[in-house]
Order: C-alpha cells, then sequence, then structure tokens
C-alpha cells in the first residue's frame, strides 16, 4: 500500500488518496471538500472506493453516455447475485438449506393461510 497526496484545486490543504494496486480509496471527508479533483481521479483510474471510518462504504465508477444503461443493467445484476449469495448462506446457517420440498411446500402453505387470515381481518 502506498500513499499519494493531491493538492486539493478548492482547499490549500492535501487530499489524501490511499493507492491499492489500481484501485483508489478516498473517504466521504474527502470526496464532499474535492469534488473536481475526485472527477479527474475517475477519468485517470475509472474506480474510487469511497470509505467511511476506514471502511468501504462505496464504489465510484466512470460511465457514460454511450454505456450508462448497460452500466447500470450490470450493477442491478451484480446486486442480485449478492442478494442471492446472501440468501444461501442465511439459509446454510439456519439450516433451512437442508428442508425438503415437503416442509418448504407446508411453510409456503402456512405463510399464505397466515396472510389471508390477515388480509380477511382488516377487509371484515
Amino acid at each position: 500500500m502506498w500513499y499519494t497526496y493531491l493538492r486539493s484545486a478548492a482547499k490549500s490543504s492535501y487530499l489524501e488518496v490511499i493507492i491499492l494496486g489500481n484501485m483508489s480509496f478516498i473517504s466521504l471527508r474527502e470526496l464532499r471538500t474535492s469534488t473536481s479533483r475526485i472527477n479527474d481521479m475517475l477519468n485517470d483510474d475509472g474506480k474510487i472506493v469511497v470509505t467511511s471510518n476506514g471502511k468501504p462504504k462505496a464504489v465510484m465508477i466512470q460511465v457514460n453516455e454511450n454505456d450508462f444503461e448497460e452500466t447500470l443493467t450490470i450493477l442491478n445484476q451484480i446486486k442480485l447475485a449478492k442478494a442471492i449469495s446472501t440468501i444461501r448462506r442465511t439459509a446454510q446457517s439456519s439450516g433451512a438449506s437442508e428442508m425438503s420440498l415437503d416442509e418448504i411446500n407446508a411453510e409456503i402453505a402456512q405463510s399464505r393461510k397466515e396472510r389471508r387470515d390477515r388480509l380477511e381481518k382488516i377487509n371484515a
């Protein structure tokens, strides 16, 4: 890991950017105060990890008008894959992944019945 100090055009302070390989990390505070420089970094590197209290919170990537929709589609696919992975881990740790098809169907039927009962109570 090495550090690069960049002079901020808007402030007289220095902007600290941590660079790991070809990925730059920047804090939320620095993001707020150095937006023009961040834009330059995105143009140069294509991606930046935004951190809060040293922990990653977001990834900024460069897009252009020609690939914007495709990029959003890919990001949504990644988000879906991440959600599926989380569901699988939860099922594995809770033992739900070991349920038989009959047990799963019984759970679904019970849930639907409870939902119908709640709706009937509301509509009554």
